[in-house]
């Protein structure tokens, strides 16, 4: 049998075809820029794996199964009917998703949430998002954007971010306070931390103060297995992780603060693998 996992980005669609239980590479292609193209896109990159059994596209936004309902980055798709239309030009069962929900199902079959009954994905980069794990099940929630952590409430504010979230439009103050675009100075902050700039790590310890702030709360509400940081601030873990398992402690309950803190394991692969994995789900 042949699935194919697509994974949808703001500027990018990653493909992961496979065949009998083989895996290819990974193939990424800059993403069409409308409805129209994006199903010849999608129709053509299916055709070079041969006619699919099921296929999984992963969406940076929220569907209802058979539409795409809140997609900023690409508005072109919004309300459109893409699962049916994908069902017509490939001749397959397709199931759509929201990105961060995929990637937590690919950690917990093949990641650092692998064996875990429950877990929390913070995926950090130029906003936040995620995904929950109850019982080994990703839990969609009622509208399907459960896990938009993003919007929790935070005292912090990152500088020169605005006071509330209504002055900035579709981010929530979390996001506001500790996304990746809130920490100054970005990947060369991170590096000469590393380095031992103290000044560098003086900042990244204000930011892990903001980004504890809702990883604690995560932890003390949901009281999971265990906690990913995914997204662009994964990376960044090594000289993080430590700032943040020390703050997290300071806020969390006592049971929150026993949560392990961990990166998330598959990189830019997790959303595509989540893709690929919720395709096959459909057959079995």
């Amino acid at each position: 049998m042949i699935f194919v996992g697509i994974d949808v980005g703001g500027t990018s669609v990653r493909v992961l075809t496979e065949t009998a239980g083989r895996r290819g590479e990974v193939v990424s292609v800059p993403v069409a820029g409308s409805y129209d193209a994006f199903l010849d896109q999608v129709a053509g990159l299916c055709a070079e794996a041969g006619r699919p059994d099921g296929v999984g596209v992963g969406l940076p936004g929220t569907s209802d199964g058979d539409r795409p309902l809140f997609v900023p980055a690409l508005p072109w798709i919004e309300g459109r009917p893409l699962r049916e239309d994908l069902e017509r030009l490939l001749g397959a069962s397709v199931r759509l998703g929201l990105d961060g929900h995929l990637t937590l199902l690919a950690e917990a079959a093949e990641g650092a949430a692998k064996g875990a009954r429950s877990a929390v994905l913070l995926a950090v980069g130029t906003g936040i998002g995620g995904a929950l794990m109850v019982d080994g099940r990703i839990w969609s929630g009622a509208h399907g954007s459960a896990g938009s952590w993003g919007w929790l409430p935070t005292p912090d504010s990152a500088p020169g971010s605005p006071a509330a979230p209504g002055e900035a439009a579709g981010h929530g103050p979390f996001e506001l306070a500790a996304s990746g675009s809130a920490l100054p100075g970005g990947p060369a902050l991170v590096a000469a931390a590393r380095g031992g700039d103290e000044a560098a790590a003086a900042e990244l310890d204000r930011y892990a103060v903001r980004l504890a702030r809702g990883v604690a709360a995560l932890a003390s509400v949901i009281d999971p297995d265990v906690i990913l940081i995914g997204g662009g601030l994964a990376d960044a873990m090594d000289v993080l992780g430590p700032l943040l398992d020390r703050h997290v402690a300071r806020f969390a309950s006592p049971d929150g603060a026993g949560v392990p803190v961990r990166a998330a394991e598959l990189g830019s692969r997790a959303g595509v693998v989540g893709a690929l994995l919720t395709a096959r789900l459909e057959k079995e």
